[in-house]
């Protein structure tokens, strides 16, 4: 799908075995889903050039704990956009008068995360750590019909203005 300045983007399809949510991601057998994973720019040894430089990954540990952190993350966004709208709907219902503008109705994707282990191979991530089967993380984001004409990004990682235009 492409490559924006930290992470790849890859297609994906997402069918989970047991434990199947009844909404959200995971609930359709073989859903597509966007798979995400942190890299680091790798540039040639002679420096930087204009866009000159390979993918490299980072190590079992230092990703999973970027992978954690950015799930964790999306789970508190969407809890605090959940209790947002709770109270505006309250405060609505409450109200002899509506609003006298369009509440807008945003949201934050899906989201989730996947592990790669190795089957019966233990790694070691670091020097000193304790050895695991885990290979790589992977943050699944649905995919959104329509591509990037079926919604509006209002923040993204670049800029923290909103794009209103």
């Amino acid at each position: 799908i492409g490559r924006g300045g930290f992470k790849t983007a890859h297609p994906g399809w997402l069918t989970l075995a047991s434990h199947i949510p009844t909404t959200g991601l995971g609930s359709i057998p073989h859903q597509k889903v966007v798979v995400k994973r942190p890299f680091i720019k790798i540039f040639p040894p002679n420096g930087p050039s204009a866009g000159t430089y390979k993918v490299g990954r980072y190590a079992v540990a230092d990703e999973l704990s970027k992978q954690f952190k950015e799930a964790n993350v999306l789970y508190w966004a969407n809890s605090l956009l959940d209790l947002t709208y709770a109270f505006v709907n309250r405060c609505v219902a409450a109200s002899s008068t509506p609003p006298p503008f369009e509440i807008p109705r945003l949201r934050f994707i899906h989201a989730g995360l996947a592990l790669s282990f190795l089957p019966g191979q233990m790694i070691v991530a670091k020097p000193g750590a304790k050895p695991c089967s885990v290979r790589a993380a992977f943050l699944l984001e649905e995919l959104i019909p329509g591509g990037p004409d079926g919604f509006v990004k209002f923040i993204h990682n670049t800029d923290c203005d909103p794009l209103l235009d």
